[in-house]
């Protein structure tokens, strides 16, 4: 039986999905890091290898009749991004066509049926990305966590640490940020806090974990996290308000469905986030996973390879 294999890889995991061309899931499967600028080439192509040979045991299905692989990844929404990743599963001798867009976009594709809406990611990195009715791709935001990512899992928890330190040196309102973040970390004080930060163990991850942390402070009333999550919330609506200007003026209010780990479980962020867009947008939460938009792009894609094309 043919069969095709869709992919969700983000910046901490990637899930895949393996499905009948006509419907059916076959099975699901779960891996590390699926962005190949934090991982390398060569570890992404070793993902994919464990991925096919994984789904096709998992599943009882012979690799030979694999059809398609349609991949939507963290990083990898711009033509040069994608001639790498083509040329690197090129070295993997898969025998099936592969596609690839962002992540945003299969999350799209999974939260309204269609690539064609506004969506909006806040998960360790954050991004928000639209194609209107012209097909025609805007986006805002989602250039990683040195020069972007505003309300990102990862920002939340780098302006946690940096408004506990400001505090414990007297730069800042009174938090139990700092406290709860040592004790979060293991450390026995804040001094082995500096050796911290700067070691291989501060991950881009581990920092991230830090708004569950944040939120949790927040509902017990701590007003530096608070602010933090408030922030957060901003940053997010002005990535939307960007695509909404540059792409979809006059169609307000305009359905934006949201996925990703700050927005999926931190109300406070999603509250603030709604009550600034009120008139403008309407969230719309993701109820499958973006690795079931991916198959279905992959369906369209096997239908008509032409379809869609300017907005891979």
């Amino acid at each position: 039986m043919k069969w095709l294999i869709g992919i969700d890889g983000g910046g901490t995991k990637t899930v895949a999905y393996a499905a009948g061309l006509t419907g059916g899931i076959l099975g699901r499967l779960e891996k590390g890091p699926g962005n190949y600028h934090v991982t390398g080439l060569t570890a992404f192509k070793n993902l994919i290898t464990a991925i096919v040979a994984g789904l096709a045991a998992k599943c009882g299905q012979a690799p030979a009749d694999l059809a398609l692989i349609s991949m939507g990844l963290a990083g990898a929404d711009r033509k040069r991004d994608q001639e790498i990743i083509l040329a690197a599963l090129g070295d993997l001798a898969l025998n099936c066509p592969c596609i690839i867009c962002s992540d945003a976009k299969i999350a799209l594709a999974a939260g309204v049926g269609r690539a064609e809406g506004i969506m909006l990611i806040a998960g360790t990195g954050s991004v928000a990305y639209g194609i209107n009715d012209r097909q025609e791709v805007i986006r805002a935001g989602g250039w990683g966590h040195v020069a972007s990512d505003e309300g990102s899992g990862y920002a939340i928890g780098r302006e946690a640490l940096a408004r506990a330190i400001k505090a414990r040196e007297g730069r800042d309102k009174d938090t139990r940020l700092m406290s709860l973040i040592i004790e979060y970390f293991g450390l026995r004080d804040w001094d082995e806090l500096i050796g911290f930060i700067n070691s291989p163990a501060a991950t881009k991850a581990r920092i991230a974990s830090l708004a569950r942390l944040t939120a949790d402070a927040a509902r017990n009333g701590d007003a530096v996290a608070a602010e933090i999550l408030a922030e957060a919330a901003a940053a997010l609506a002005g990535l939307v308000e960007s695509v909404l200007t540059r792409g979809f003026a006059g169609k307000e209010p305009v359905p934006v469905c949201i996925y990703g780990g700050i927005l999926q479980h931190i109300a406070a962020v999603r509250t603030a986030l709604a009550e600034k867009l009120r008139g403008k947008a309407e969230l719309v939460a993701l109820q499958r996973e973006p690795a079931v938009g991916a198959l279905e792009l992959g369906r369209n894609w096997l239908r008509d390879p032409n379809l869609d094309k300017g907005a891979m």
